[in-house]
């Protein structure tokens, strides 16, 4: 549902487009030609943030039970439980889109079958 939330919203984002995503499942959106965020399915997207971005967002995504990091990967993942995930994740949208300042072609994988979240709805922080 979030995913759905956050979709919605930055449909109404200018400059931005969309088409499938490079790796295969789901959708990606785009700026200048540059995927920035794919949604993988209805509570989980991969946001292409850069490495120089999220070493410079490196310890509040690591406090943010809703985000997944992978060393060496350009890519954080985001699991969309509710609508405080999909805000966060339309904030590093924001985030990345400063962070591409030119796309140098296709961004590598991003992180989709890569990563876990423990459930989190009985979780009294979330």
């Amino acid at each position: 549902m979030s995913a759905e939330r956050a979709m919605q919203l930055l449909r109404a984002w200018p400059g931005l487009t969309w088409t499938e995503a490079s790796c295969g499942t789901g959708c990606a959106v785009c700026s200048q030609g540059c995927e920035i965020v794919h949604f993988h399915s209805a509570s989980d997207a991969d946001l292409h943030l850069t490495g120089r971005m999220i070493r410079r967002l490196g310890d509040q995504l690591r406090r943010s039970t809703a985000i997944r990091l992978l060393p060496e990967s350009q890519w954080v993942t985001v699991h969309l439980d509710n609508d405080a995930d999909a805000d966060t994740l339309l904030s590093l949208v924001s985030a990345a889109l400063q962070a591409h300042t030119a796309c140098a072609g296709a961004a590598p994988g991003c992180n989709w079958n890569r990563v876990t979240f423990p459930d989190r709805r009985d979780d009294p922080v979330s």
